[in-house]
C-alpha cells in the first residue's frame, strides 16, 4: 500500500512540475536563448509534456512541431543546452536543486 501511496505523490508532483515548466516556458526559452537563438527559436512553439524518473534522472519529454531536416533539432547537443537550461531555471526560480535531466523531443 505504502509503495502504491509513493507513486500517486510521485504523479502528482510530476503533473505539477510540468504544468509549472509549461506556465515558465518562456523563461526557459530565454535562458536557452542565450546559449543557442536557433534552438529557442525552435522551441518557441513547444511544450513540456511529461516527467518521468528513470534510475535516479529525470526524463522531460518536450512535444516540438514536425521539423525539416536542415532546421532540425541537434541530438545530443540540443537536449544538453534544454536541461541546462531547465536546471537553471528551477534553481534561480525556485531554489529547487534538481537531478540529472535528460531531455527527450517527441513530434
Amino acid at each position: 500500500m505504502e509503495q502504491k501511496q509513493h507513486r500517486v505523490h510521485y504523479d502528482e508532483f510530476a503533473e505539477q512540475f510540468v504544468s509549472i515548466l509549461a506556465e515558465h516556458w518562456s523563461d526557459v526559452l530565454f535562458i536557452i536563448n542565450r546559449q543557442s537563438p536557433r534552438l529557442a527559436s525552435l522551441l518557441r512553439v513547444a511544450l513540456p509534456t511529461t516527467l518521468k524518473r528513470m534510475n535516479g534522472a529525470w526524463r522531460i519529454q518536450i512535444m516540438t512541431r514536425r521539423l525539416s531536416q536542415r532546421e532540425g533539432l541537434q541530438s545530443p547537443r540540443d537536449n544538453e543546452i534544454v536541461a541546462q537550461a531547465i536546471r537553471l531555471w528551477a534553481h534561480s526560480s525556485a531554489q529547487l536543486r534538481l537531478p540529472r535531466i535528460t531531455v527527450e523531443f517527441i513530434l
